[in-house]
Formats: structure tokens, sequence, C-alpha cells
């Protein structure tokens, strides 16, 4: 996968729990959700400007209300690298152009050889394989995250089980209804951008859901993230910005052997 790719995936999984907001409750202005699993914790800033995401290294992810895009941050470096949609246009023509020349390739293998190099081909090249289906099931059962109350559904990913989710409303959680459309408008830039990549089955149908996941099992590596806390602390502007000093780096252009 590309350095791109990586990074949209790893955006589409580090922020898996904010999704289709509804009713605030007892909104608060500022967020921060803590979830914590085997590969880390995860801290997610939100406001009604903007979002970050901060794994458990030093690298974050941005998104602000007021300019369609993903940056992810890294510090180390002093550099930054911007997602927005004529990146992301630019790098989908790159991938089908790549995918047809493997498919040119493949076209010159004899049939026993071919399947098995698409195979070997789908682990390194996005939609080598087929785009997969997504949906969303309603289990019926109910559960309690650290005291915050939450539905549980199955994702279907090809027409099988897949990830399971306790979804919990926004209003349990205390968000506002002005950062559940900068939520709503993160999402639907991602998902645009997801698109024609060959990643649109790693997504979450976010449209699909009546709160947020506060408890994400995934179906692969069987890692249970799962909230730990929520913070309504005041947070300040300078954490939502990226220092004049980075170095903006365009995404890596797709490769394959």
């Amino acid at each position: 996968m590309t350095r791109f790719s990586k990074r949209l995936a790893a955006t589409t999984a580090l922020a898996c729990g904010l999704a289709g907001l509804v009713g605030a409750g007892n909104a608060q202005a500022d967020t921060t959700l803590t979830y914590v699993g085997a590969s880390g914790t995860y801290d997610v800033a939100i406001t009604p400007e903007a979002i970050r995401i901060d794994g458990e290294g030093r690298e974050w992810q941005l998104y602000r209300a007021d300019d369609p895009a993903i940056l992810s941050v890294e510090p180390g470096q002093s550099r930054y690298t911007r997602l927005d949609r004529t990146s992301a246009a630019r790098i989908r023509s790159q991938m089908d152009q790549m995918r047809a020349r493997m498919e040119q390739r493949l076209s010159q293998l004899p049939d026993g050889k071919r399947t098995a190099a698409r195979v070997a081909m789908a682990d390194e090249i996005p939609g080598m394989g087929g785009t997969g289906r997504v949906g969303l099931e309603a289990t019926g059962a109910r559960d309690t995250v650290n005291g915050v109350p939450c539905k549980i559904y199955q994702v279907i990913r090809n027409g099988e089980a897949a990830d399971t989710m306790c979804v919990a409303s926004a209003g349990a959680l205390g968000l506002s209804g002005t950062s559940y459309k900068t939520v709503q408008s993160m999402f639907a830039l991602l998902q645009e951008m997801l698109e024609g990549t060959g990643l649109e089955g790693i997504g979450l149908p976010y449209q699909n859901l009546d709160g947020m996941p506060i408890r994400f099992i995934d179906s692969v590596s069987g890692e249970q993230r799962t909230l730990s806390g929520i913070s309504h602390k005041t947070l300040p502007d300078s954490r939502f910005d990226v220092p004049r000093t980075y170095v903006e780096e365009q995404p890596q252009r797709p490769t394959a052997g």
C-alpha cells in the first residue's frame, strides 16, 4: 500500500468512533474521548470547529470544518501531509492506471497462474481483489461501557459478520450539535476520498449509526478498543494548529512491482 493509502486507512480506523451523531442532551462545546486497546491509547478531541486524533505515537491527524482536508502531522520530522479532494483525485487516477497495468500483466499469464497472482497482488494493490461491501445490523442487545449505555451492532462485510460495535447516543456522551456537524463533514470527506481507491471496504457504515461506538471489536485482529474516559475541559485553539515552520509534503505516488 502507498503512504496515501496507509494514512487514509489509519485515519479511518483511528476515528471509527466518530460517526452519525444524534441529539445533544447535556451537550458541551468541547469534548475529548479517550479509547484504550491492545494497540495503545487514542485521544479524540472534538470542538465545533475541528477534530484532532492522537494515537500512541507522536503523529496526529487534524480536520478543520473550514478547510475540507485531513492533515497527517509528523512532529518528529516537522512536516505534514494534506489529503483533500484534489490530492485524492490525483492519487485515484494514478491507482487506476496502476491497476490497469497489473491487469495487463495478468492477462498474459496462463489461467492456472492468473488466480494466484491476482490474490498476491490484492494484498499489495488496493482494488485488485474487488471493492468490498459494508453493512450494519442491529442485534437488539444492549450493554453499558464505563457507565454509558449503548446498543450492540454487527458490521457485515461482503455478506459475512465482521466487527462488533456498542453504540452510544451523542446525548449520553455530552456532544454538541455543532460538533456533530463537524464530525459529519469529516466523515463525508473521508468516504469521498476512499471511493475509487480500492479501500472502500475498510470503512464503517457511518451513515447507518444512531450514535457513536464506545466499544469496537476488530474481527481480524480480535483487538477491543473501549472508551475509557470523557472530558469536557475547554481545549485551546493552539491544539488544532499546525506549526508554521512545518513543511507540507505531497502524498506519495502509488507504486507497484
